[in-house]
């Protein structure tokens, strides 16, 4: 059965993943003929993308209150007391800066783990790097779409579940499918030119990591005008 994307979806669970991924690498690696470099490289990139994680979250906080504590004072209610300013966050110090792309140069990592003739299928396990079965929902998956004409344009509505975006193919009047984009927020405005009065259709498939998944919507079609 085919196997999911190793890496998790959310940056929160992605730092999580990367700590385990570090810490097992590092127990492994020499057996596996990587070098020391191969190891510092791994720690250094989960330690900043775990610090990084945790200062978007005390910065969001901190905004929060802030717009909070903004509100309260412009809006009242009179009378209510005003309390104190909320404080600026005290953040530890940055860790070793690391070039940008920690998780296409982890992608890379495992590909050569993989690669390597000592791998086995335990140690892809134990690091997290296999990911984990297809189930039959993801195979189900299928989009539902709505066309609506806004501002002289079509518009693709749809809903994104658990996909991370939208594959869309057209047929503007020529028999055959064109891709149009990929929406990874809803809804799609098409903004394609209408020159005479023609039957449009549209057709889409949800994707998961990059990866088309599951199966194409039923056809939609709008009269446009």
């Amino acid at each position: 059965m085919a196997k999911d994307y190793f890496l998790p979806r959310t940056d929160k669970d992605r730092a999580v993943w990367l700590t385990n991924f570090a810490n097992k690498f590092a127990t492994l690696a020499a057996g596996m003929g990587f070098l020391p470099a191969d190891i510092t490289s791994v720690n250094n990139d989960a330690t900043m993308f775990t610090y990084l994680i945790n200062q978007v979250e005390t910065f969001t906080t901190a905004k929060e209150q802030r717009v909070n504590y903004k509100n309260l004072i412009k809006n009242g209610p009179l009378g209510s007391p005003g309390g104190v300013l909320p404080v600026i966050p005290t953040v530890p110090a940055a860790p070793a800066v690391v070039t940008p792309g920690i998780f296409p140069r982890i992608s890379q990592l495992v590909q050569r783990i993989k690669n390597n003739a000592t791998y086995t299928e335990a140690m892809g396990h134990d690091m997290g790097i296999i990911g984990a079965e297809q189930t039959s929902l993801r195979v189900e998956m299928k989009p539902v779409l709505k066309l609506v004409m806004k501002g002289g344009q079509v518009e693709v509505q749809w809903t994104k579940g658990d996909a991370d975006a939208l594959m869309i193919e057209s047929d503007k009047g020529s028999g055959s499918w064109q891709f149009l984009a990929i929406d990874t927020v809803p809804h799609y405005p098409d903004t394609t030119t209408i020159s005479a009065p023609s039957l449009w259709k549209y057709r889409a498939m949800y994707m998961v990591n990059d990866e088309r998944v599951g199966q194409w919507s039923d056809v939609a079609s709008i009269t446009v005008s």
